[in-house]
Parts: C-alpha cells; structure tokens; sequence
C-alpha cells in the first residue's frame, strides 16, 4: 500500500469514528430524554395503608355531652366547599397513627409524689387511694397523684381580692412554664405548642393558662376541651409564684413520633355527614342551632384517659363553635361499646 492511499484509508476511519460516535451520542441522548418522558408518564403508584396497629379503639369523646346531631350545618369556608382528600394541602390520603407511651410507677414514685407535694408547700402524709394514685390535703390544699403516670391535679381554695391586676397574656404563659420547669415537669414539646390565655373572672384578676404539646405533622394536638388543655393552671393576679394558683393539671402522655402505621382517612363528605349525624362531639356550643362552618381541618386527639394510639380527627370550626369527628373509617375503629 502506497502512502497516499494510506492516507485515504486514515481519514475514511476517522470520518467513520466521528460518524460512529456523533451516532452513539444522539442515540444516547434521545434515549435518555424518552426515558425521562417514560418515567414521567407512568401511572403513579399509590402507597398502601399499613395499618400495622390493626383495628385502632374508639375515640374517647366522653367529656363531650352534647352531640353533634343537635344542630344544622352550612359550609362557609373560603372556597364555600369540603377540603377534597388527596389534593387539598393538609389532607393527605394516608395519615400516620402514633404510638403513645405508658408510663408504670416505679420504687421511687412515691417518693417523688411526696417531693412534689412539698412544693406545693403540702407537708402531710398522703392519704393510699389505690395502689397508684394518692391524695395530699393540708388546709386549703389538695394535690392527687397518678403514680404511674405522675400525672396530678392541685387545687387551692382561696378569697380573692376584687382589687387586684393582672399580669398580661405573655408573662402569664412564660411563668407558668418556669414553675413547671422548677416542678419538674416540663416536656420539650411543649416549648413550640401553642398556648392561650382565658379571662375567667376580670373583677377579681384571675385566669386559666392552657398549654398544648407541638403539631406532629403539622396538626394540632386537640384535647377534650377546645379552649383548655390537659396541661392548665388557673391563677390569680400572677403566674410567677404557686401562691397564687387555684388549680393545676397536669396530664401528660409521652408520644413516640418513631413509631406509627398508616392508615387511610375518609372523605371530608363523610366526616360531614358523620357529624350531622351525630357521630361527632361538640367541644363549643353554638348559640343558635344553625352552624357555620367556615373552617375544616385534620388534628390528632389525646384524651385525658390514656389510650395507645394518637389518632387523627377532622375539626370543624366556626363562630363560638368547634366540633370533633374521628378521621379513619369505622371498618378500621373497635365498635364502640
């Protein structure tokens, strides 16, 4: 072979090479922009529900003694219909069931009860309701323990003075957390709960402070009393010292976000015909027995009794009115008894 035609040879190859490869990178390419646009367009796979804790117990509603029956409802919300499962932000499909820790007394809960009475300023020795729960009395004084949970309620009776001030909304809160911190007591979630403020009696400067634990998911806790919490104390003049507390309660379950199961929600239509039939409890009654509805959305419920599972619950919401229906479907709930 001559040079020249050595040299033909050379560049039909590498105009051959260049070709080759021009080829493989379009083909590359197109394949990964109709692989994409496959990927894009194939059906979506819808999760399953787990419903790992099988049938969950019926929700404890039994603080509420008006039902939901009583009234007729109109849907006054900002679109003027129900929220639409699955599309509407905040009513996922699925919604996930929580885990709610119980607490048992241990060789030291006695003690501790004894610790907290004393500062409560109450000195005496407990009276043995139960083999877990004792009572402190001194003077005007009570204080009732639950030794497995330390859950407890004070009350002090007290003539109070129509002379009084008293302090605002935010120093109330802040000192109320600080004697729960100096009790003891305090939980982490209850730093970013919300909170509320209720003018009981304005002549003699007394009010109730509710504190609620942190939204999971980005839902409220909700307890048994719309305006109130498990976690409440009712004050005179100031919340700074115990002196001035009429009541305390103190109901706490711990709640372990790290487990949970799935399990799916019924439809807002569902959840509004289970109210007006009943099948929901009112929290605040209205006035008028015609309900506007102008807010809807989903919560998790604890009651005050202890239950195992945190489970989801649609509020309805209007003026002077708050109402509280279960979320997952009955096939899923324990029939109530």
């Amino acid at each position: 072979m001559t040079l020249s035609q050595t040299a033909i040879v050379t560049k039909q190859i590498i105009t051959i090479s260049i070709f080759a490869i021009v080829l493989g990178l379009v083909s590359f390419i197109g394949y990964k922009i109709w692989y994409a646009y496959y990927l894009a367009h194939l059906p979506a796979v819808e999760e399953k529900p787990d419903t790992k804790f099988g049938l969950l117990p019926s929700l404890d509603f039994s603080q509420g003694t008006v039902s939901s029956s009583n009234y007729s409802y109109s849907i006054d919300t900002s679109t003027g219909n129900l929220p639409k499962i699955g599309q509407d932000p905040g009513f996922e499909k699925l919604v996930k069931v929580y885990f709610v820790t119980k607490t048992f007394a241990s060789l030291l809960s006695s003690e501790k009860s004894q610790a907290l009475a004393e500062k409560f300023d109450i000195k005496v020795a407990p009276e043995i309701l139960s083999e877990t729960s004792y009572r402190f009395k001194e003077k005007d004084k009570t204080l009732t323990v639950d030794l497995d949970s330390g859950n407890f309620v004070f009350k002090r009776e007290a003539t109070l003075s129509a002379q009084a001030s008293l302090d605002d909304d935010s120093r109330l809160v802040s000192d109320f957390e600080r004697n729960l911190e100096n009790l003891g007591i305090f939980k982490e979630d209850l730093k970013k709960g919300r909170t509320k403020v209720l003018l009981l009696r304005p002549e003699t400067a007394t009010a109730q402070i509710s504190l609620w634990p942190a939204s999971i998911d980005s839902k409220p806790i909700q307890t048994p009393q719309f305006d109130s919490s498990l976690i409440s104390a009712t004050v005179y003049k100031s919340a700074d010292d115990l002196k001035n507390y009429l009541s305390l309660n103190f109901t706490y379950y711990p709640i372990d976000t790290s487990t949970y199961a799935t399990y799916p929600i019924k439809s807002a239509q569902q959840a509004f015909e289970d109210l007006k039939n009943g099948k929901g409890v009112v929290t605040i009654e209205p006035l008028k027995p015609n309900v506007s509805i102008t807010s809807i959305y989903l919560g998790y419920y604890l009651p005050e009794n202890y239950s195992p599972y945190l489970q989801p619950i649609f509020i309805f919401e209007g003026p002077h009115f708050a109402s509280y229906v279960p979320a997952t479907s009955e096939q899923f709930q324990t029939p109530a008894k």
